[in-house]
């Protein structure tokens, strides 16, 4: 009897195959995973949202990926469903197949938030933000890559004038990698605003963060995996501090996640993220 694939599984190795990649499902202690063999050090774990998952599960399986020099991507059923060419973007980013774009043959402007929401809602798998600073690399009269980032803030447990910059969002256009964009941007933030340091997060779903250690950024801190409420109608997902107002009404009585899946919400997991510091 072969491996039971979910439709939604199904359409992304259908997908993958259809680009080329030559990839094999294996079912390795309840989670699906596929490798793209000789194309990378790539493994995607496919996790469907009825599946009762443990996030402690996740980060040992991430690390025993991690542990022989794979990385190990973590994708939910609902991300597929709403974010499809986002993924094939950054898989195929990650297997190093997008074209390639110098960022010294760039040049860097400023961007309206509404510029900016409607590029990285394209392009982001977790689409745009509210940021105070937003540029773009631009070739040819084409936004190949752009980058969000906060307004400076006071950082006075370091000292009075001490400031601090967050990168809120970098995503390249689909199918293209900038090389070099993302330095050539934060180089720009940094020698214009002046900040005593860039800070930013990994997602460790999609990132072990060796994109920022290469870039002179230190490891400070690793949050634990955040449990998650997805409006199944919607595919939203919303996060503890920011839940509904039908959700945090129901948190305080007795049987409170029963009643909230009766809701339409599935309870979901990220594995945590890794903050990143540039200290200048």
């Amino acid at each position: 009897m072969g491996i039971r694939i979910a439709e939604w599984q199904r359409s992304l190795i259908n997908e993958l195959k259809a680009s080329g990649y030559d990839v094999s499902v294996e079912l390795a202690d309840g989670y699906h995973l596929i490798d793209f063999r000789e194309a990378g050090k790539l493994v995607l774990n496919l996790i469907s949202l009825e599946t009762d998952i443990d996030p402690q599960g996740l980060i040992n399986l991430q690390h025993q990926y991690q542990s022989n020099g794979i990385q190990l991507v973590q994708l939910w059923e609902d991300i597929w469903l709403s974010r499809k060419d986002q993924v094939l973007s950054r898989i195929f980013s990650l297997l190093g197949k997008n074209k390639k774009v110098h960022g010294r043959k760039t040049k860097i402007r400023s961007l309206t938030q509404p510029e900016a929401d409607q590029f990285l809602d394209q392009h982001h798998l977790q689409g745009s933000v509210t940021a105070r600073f937003r540029y773009a690399l631009e070739t040819e009269g084409q936004v190949v890559a752009v980058a969000l980032f906060s307004g400076k803030r006071k950082m006075t447990r370091n000292s009075p004038d001490y400031t601090s910059i967050e990168l809120m969002r970098f995503a390249n256009a689909t199918g293209i990698t900038v090389q070099g964009g993302l330095s050539k941007l934060i180089k720009h933030v940094i020698t214009t605003h002046a900040p005593n340091d860039v800070m930013s997060y990994a997602d460790l779903d999609w990132s072990y963060g060796k994109g920022y250690s290469k870039l002179g950024f230190e490891l400070v801190e690793q949050s634990p995996p955040a449990e998650i409420w997805l409006n199944q109608e919607t595919l939203i997902r919303y996060f503890p501090h920011r839940l509904p107002a039908e959700i945090k009404a129901l948190l305080p009585e007795p049987d409170s996640a029963n009643k909230i899946r009766s809701l339409h919400y599935s309870r979901v997991y990220n594995t945590g993220n890794l903050k990143y510091i540039l200290y200048l």
